[in-house]
């Protein structure tokens, strides 16, 4: 595998590229043929952290690799298929397979990573099924983890979706997949299912979505404070986007109700954020923010109270670039600066200053409580993140970005165990053909 990745380098970087491959677009029979994909090349250096835990004294650096190929056919009955292989390696990290019970996330062989039958009807109806990425508005209530070496979410799901001059709704059900490197190919997880229906509302002065969704499992071992049982969390808010002159804006909410176990569930997620670009050399475009994932007052009443981030990726720009936090229990105050010299190169530093939601919940990572003070005399404040980083699209083919951040723990986190600075630095460069 890593021949061929030696191969398609150099295929990309040679001269005579134009930054697409001689097989886009080919008519074979009734089908139009495309192949194409990308290939992606991140170095890291963890200091006092890793992708499973905030860990003291514990450095780590190491290369990931991710090639994609993708083969589409459309024929003129309104009928596609599309293929997406994935290949993700990692080279010098600490972990091996065996640090990972559940999905691998640097790790996966050659698998299929998407491969579904699109079929289109003249009356505004489409049906989608098979394995699909399923990602909508800025992927704060489906997203695909698209930053981590083997992506977070891609779905084992049915999809009807309903276009017209006023809405674009999907309505469908699935399971997420899980990234196993002994496995061909990877399966679905045993639980839970998602059923949605995700709207969007067209011909607005903004964007406006719309969203009802229900997680359930009901193998009947999901844990709640009270007892075991099963899951039934149901989801509904909206999210809207605008431009007014030089400003922007948006909003995301989401309310949580239903069974988990024995508890009955009552959590919520915002995320709001307010920006403005100015006619300066380089357009500045500064940003404030407030997200905050609710947490659980009491971890003994039976109500669970902490907001679990329905199906949402923690990439990049959403909670952090360090992925130290997520939706639950947070409140996340930040500000972003971008500037952009040309259409093509962009600089961007982000504050962010973290709080527990509830004193006495979980500090969380992607995932997973990393610390707890059930008396609730920690604290509240988790510490603050600065972000700097930058982006530079050099060719059509050719993406460049790298960045170097610091986490500063808060209270809490000085309170309950060891408590060091931390960075992250990394450099990533993504071949597209």
């Amino acid at each position: 595998m890593y021949r061929l990745q030696l191969i398609l380098i150099l295929l990309i970087a040679s001269p005579a590229f134009s930054g697409e491959l001689p097989y886009k677009n080919v008519n074979l029979g009734p089908a139009n043929i495309s192949i194409g994909g990308e290939y992606r090349l991140r170095g890291e250096y963890d200091n006092n952290f890793d992708i499973k835990k905030y860990a003291p004294e514990n450095d780590d650096s190491f290369l990931l690799s991710r090639l994609r190929l993708e083969l589409s056919a459309v024929f003129p009955s309104s009928l596609k298929t599309f293929l997406q292989l994935q290949d993700s390696r990692s080279l010098g990290a600490k972990f091996d397979d065996s640090d990972f019970k559940e999905s691998n996330p640097f790790h996966d062989n050659m698998d299929i990573r998407q491969a579904y039958v699109d079929y289109r009807l003249s009356s505004g109806f489409s049906f989608q099924g098979g394995r699909q990425e399923i990602a909508f508005g800025d992927r704060r209530i489906f997203g695909p983890g698209n930053w981590g070496n083997t992506g977070r979410y891609v779905w084992d799901a049915a999809r009807i979706r309903y276009t017209n001059a006023w809405v674009d709704s999907h309505t469908f059900f699935g399971r997420f997949i899980i990234r196993d490197p002994d496995r061909w190919p990877n399966k679905h997880a045993d639980g839970p299912t998602a059923y949605a229906n995700y709207t969007m509302i067209k011909n607005l002065p903004f964007d406006l979505d719309l969203f009802y969704i229900i997680k359930s499992d009901s193998h009947g071992d999901t844990i709640g404070e009270s007892g075991t049982g099963n899951l039934a969390c149901h989801n509904t808010g909206f999210a809207l986007n605008g431009t007014l002159s030089r400003w922007d804006y948006g909003a995301t909410f989401v309310y949580q109700f239903g069974d988990k176990g024995d508890d009955d569930i009552s959590a919520y997620g915002l995320a709001a954020r307010l920006g403005y670009t100015f006619a300066l050399p380089w357009s500045p475009h500064v940003m404030i923010q407030f997200i905050n994932g609710s947490g659980d007052k009491n971890p003994n009443d039976g109500r669970n109270g902490t907001f679990d981030g329905v199906f949402s990726g923690a990439d990049t720009v959403l909670y952090g670039w360090m992925n130290l936090f997520f939706w639950s229990n947070t409140r996340e105050y930040r500000i972003d600066t971008v500037l952009s010299p040309t259409e093509k190169l962009s600089f961007r530093g982000e504050y962010h200053y973290f709080t527990l939601d509830e004193k006495k919940d979980a500090w969380y990572y992607p995932g997973n409580a990393q610390r707890r003070d059930p008396t609730g005399n920690s604290g509240r404040d988790l510490g603050q993140e600065i972000d700097l980083t930058l982006h530079y699209q050099a060719k059509k083919w050719l993406d460049l970005s790298g960045g170097y951040c610091f986490f500063f723990p808060g209270e809490f986190i000085r309170n309950t165990g060891p408590h060091p600075d931390a960075s992250w630095a990394f450099l990533q460069t993504v071949f597209m053909f």
